[in-house]
């Protein structure tokens, strides 16, 4: 998983870590839970969504996952635009 494309938003984000160490260890419904917490505490984690989205693929969750990493997508692109 990859835990620097925004790195301010991880820092003080413990369900982001949570999700990072869960999904390390491949327990991917629990990564799953704590992603979602992540997203409901920092809504605009870029990371975060294409983190979700790694964990749904490994679940099998496709629609999900491609939800994930357009959202992820979109995040990125309004960022880049300033």
């Amino acid at each position: 998983m990859a835990s620097d494309l925004d790195p301010q938003f991880q820092e003080g984000d413990e369900f982001f870590q949570q999700g990072l160490a869960l999904s390390k260890q491949g327990r991917w419904k629990e990564a799953l839970n704590a992603y979602k917490e992540s997203l409901r505490v920092n809504p605009g984690n870029i990371q975060t969504y294409f983190n979700l989205g790694l964990v749904y693929y490994e679940l099998g969750y496709d629609r999900e996952a491609q939800e994930a990493f357009g959202t992820a997508s979109r995040l990125q692109d309004r960022s880049c635009v300033r």
